[in-house]
């Protein structure tokens, strides 16, 4: 696919002064194995009450994973540290950052589920996240599990793997976003979708998440990539694999976009779930709008036309 916070406790703290620098790791372990991390004041409503809870692998309570999950932990788990909130399960090496990774995905989840209008989603598993943090290691991983070799994080089902180099900030925040959703949105739609549809909804939610979740932007939605959303239509329907020239990739994402937000916000929100489980079972856009809109389209020209003054 084209492409922190936590305080170290009073006891710690103290005791670096004297405390030789494994030992003082080993005690920090200790403090924070099975308890939920302290971690530093957030403002209200953008996951300040998110709970992310260390534990070994062994005591981690969903260990099911899909094969590039299973790619990433490898044949040691111990290698990496390991969290859990309530929908997801994090796998770092740097602690203040899946604080921060928390944080946003718990975030995110309550605003796909909310633009869905769902009471809660279809998947009865929680959704593990990777935060790699060495270069070399990253693409090692993203050789074995055969993706694009220049990808800084990857979504695979209910899964999300990522390149968080240490000192990075605000982690290609883009990025984590965009696949941060795909991973979510499967949750609710565990179905294979059509490639315009994953990718026009991950740009759709995207694109004013993080500014939400900040505190920064007004929640206007729309992709933040650059060029034209004049994709045509219906090559993008029938897309099963990404353009090859950068520009039309991001006329494709901007266009897949366009038609999401448009059938979302501009026709019954309701009915957009079932338009997708239809098209999850196989069919095409126009037989999925005929039948889910048969009380506002009378052919897919209508549909087509709206669509394009929209």
């Amino acid at each position: 696919m084209p492409a922190r916070i936590i305080s170290i406790s009073l006891v710690c703290w103290l005791a670096a002064a004297w405390v030789p620098a494994q030992t003082l790791q080993q005690l920090q372990q200790r403090l924070n194995m099975g308890k939920a991390a302290p971690a530093a004041p957030v403002p209200a409503g953008r996951g300040a009450d998110v709970q992310l809870v260390e534990r070994p692998w062994e005591q981690i309570t969903d260990q099911q994973l899909f094969e590039h999950g299973k790619t990433a932990l490898g044949q040691n788990p111990s290698k990496w540290h390991h969290a859990e909130t309530e929908h997801f399960v994090i796998h770092f090496h740097k602690r203040i950052d899946a604080q921060k990774v928390a944080r946003q995905a718990e975030f995110y989840y309550d605003q796909v589920k909310k633009d869905l209008l769902a009471e809660k989603d279809r998947f009865d598993r929680k959704s593990h996240i990777f935060l790699f943090e060495k270069d070399a290691e990253w693409h090692q991983f993203v050789a074995d599990a055969k993706f694009m070799e220049w990808s800084a994080g990857v979504s695979y089902r209910s899964e999300l793997y990522f390149l968080s180099r240490q000192g990075s900030g605000d982690f290609a925040a883009g990025t984590l976003a965009h696949e941060m959703t795909h991973c979510i949105f499967y949750r609710f739609v565990p179905r294979r979708i059509p490639m315009w549809l994953n990718e026009g909804f991950a740009e759709f939610e995207s694109g004013a998440a993080y500014a939400k979740f900040k505190g920064i932007g007004g929640g206007n939605r729309g992709s933040g990539r650059r060029g034209e959303a004049d994709f045509p239509l219906q090559k993008l329907l029938a897309a099963t694999e990404y353009p090859k020239d950068q520009s039309d990739v991001h006329e494709f994402y901007r266009t897949s976009e366009r038609l999401v937000r448009f059938l979302i916000t501009k026709l019954d929100r309701s009915r957009f779930v079932p338009l997708v489980m239809k098209l999850a079972d196989g069919a095409s856009l126009e037989s999925a709008v005929l039948e889910i809109h048969a009380d506002k389209f009378k052919s897919f020209d209508e549909f087509v036309k709206r669509y394009e003054k929209s």
